[in-house]
């Protein structure tokens, strides 16, 4: 194997998180964000018989630990992805816009109330009801699940309006994507 190679990031330890973001290079190919030791890195999709991923390419210097991600895809319609994170301290959900140099632009933010006991897990949703704007899922601390349409103001994409699309159960889900 090609040291510029690497077959999922061997060595990583088992508190990494991992989020396929898309196409952040502008190669055609899915790319891998990681999160692991206060940094976000950047493996570049691979195409081949068997994909692979790129070296590492460090992104996020520090305050990652953090930190919960998600890929909303292109949240603000530029033709590049984006991320979303939540700080699992105050519940505040950032955004940042992907960039042409793959890599994200400083955050702004895009929701609050989103601590890690009144929504466990988010995902998102890229544009799951059709309508052209970047949607989330969360799950709620009372075991349902939530459905964000996703909205606009001057700064950009925000988190819109929520629906209740689960009735109960969701408490005992680990992770959703």
């Amino acid at each position: 194997m090609d040291q510029a190679q690497d077959r999922g990031g061997s060595g990583l330890p088992t508190t990494a998180q991992a989020v396929g973001v898309g196409d952040m290079t502008g190669d055609g190919h899915p790319d891998l964000v990681v999160q692991h030791s206060d940094k976000l890195w950047r493996y570049a999709g691979i195409p081949g018989t068997t994909p692979s991923l790129g070296a590492p390419v460090l992104i996020g210097t520090a305050g990652w630990n953090v930190m919960t991600l998600t890929a909303p895809g292109d949240a603000d319609k530029d033709g590049l992805v984006d991320l979303l994170a939540r700080d699992t301290r105050d519940g505040i959900l950032y955004h940042y816009l992907g960039q042409p140099n793959g890599t994200f632009s400083s955050r702004t933010e895009y929701g609050r109330a989103y601590t890690t006991s009144f929504r466990p897990l988010i995902a998102g949703a890229a544009d799951a009801n059709l309508d052209g704007t970047a949607d989330m899922w969360a799950t709620a601390g009372d075991g349902t699940l939530k459905f964000y349409k996703g909205g606009r103001d001057i700064h950009g994409p925000i988190d819109g309006p929520v629906t209740q699309v689960g009735s109960g159960g969701w408490n005992g889900i680990k992770a959703i994507s």
